[in-house]
């Protein structure tokens, strides 16, 4: 978790799985929760830490939240490549536990894949293991935020870059699709 000046930190409530911080600009006052998680990669106790993600968000229901980290946890089937086969069970408990917080998706601009075993001589697994998660009233306070995959260099994970008030560069040029 890395901040600024610009923004004041209060750390709510902590564990090895997640550091749950209220965050203010100190520009133009907006509060907001910031949950950063890292999951239980044995899936032992995923249930706990999402019962504590989600008593976070009922007691903050007001504020815009931004869910992020390594959820250790896919969404979706297509977010795996590798030999073994996905675990629909983790896939649906994943989805239960993210729906019932209200939380969606981001989405992305980078490597479709946050994780890798490095197994790069035999059959190397990629999966999406990192990502960002809002609620509703997050959309209205910060519509154009952007996250980024960034490139994975010293690690098995590549580092997420949430912009809050991203720009993207947009074209005037219509988007065109040849069916080949």
């Amino acid at each position: 978790m890395i901040w600024n000046h610009e923004v004041d930190v209060i750390v709510v409530d902590h564990s090895p799985h997640y550091i749950f911080a209220l965050c203010t600009n100190s520009a133009s006052m907006q509060q907001y929760g910031l949950l950063c998680i890292y999951g239980d990669p044995h899936h032992l106790a995923t249930s706990d830490i999402w019962r504590q993600v989600l008593n976070f968000v009922v007691n903050n229901s007001n504020l815009p939240i931004l869910c992020m980290g390594d959820m250790n946890n896919i969404m979706h089937v297509n977010e795996k490549l590798g030999p073994t086969r996905v675990d629909v069970r983790h896939i649906n408990n994943f989805c239960s536990h993210v729906k019932q917080c209200g939380f969606i998706d981001l989405g992305y601009s980078g490597p479709a894949y946050t994780w890798t075993n490095k197994l790069f001589t035999t059959n190397p697994t990629y999966e999406r293991l990192d990502r960002c998660l809002r609620n509703a009233e997050w959309c209205v306070a910060f519509p154009s935020t952007t996250i980024y995959h960034l490139p994975m260099l010293h690690s098995d994970h590549a580092p997420i870059l949430a912009a809050l008030n991203s720009t993207r560069y947009k074209t005037n040029r219509p988007f065109h699709f040849e069916n080949w």
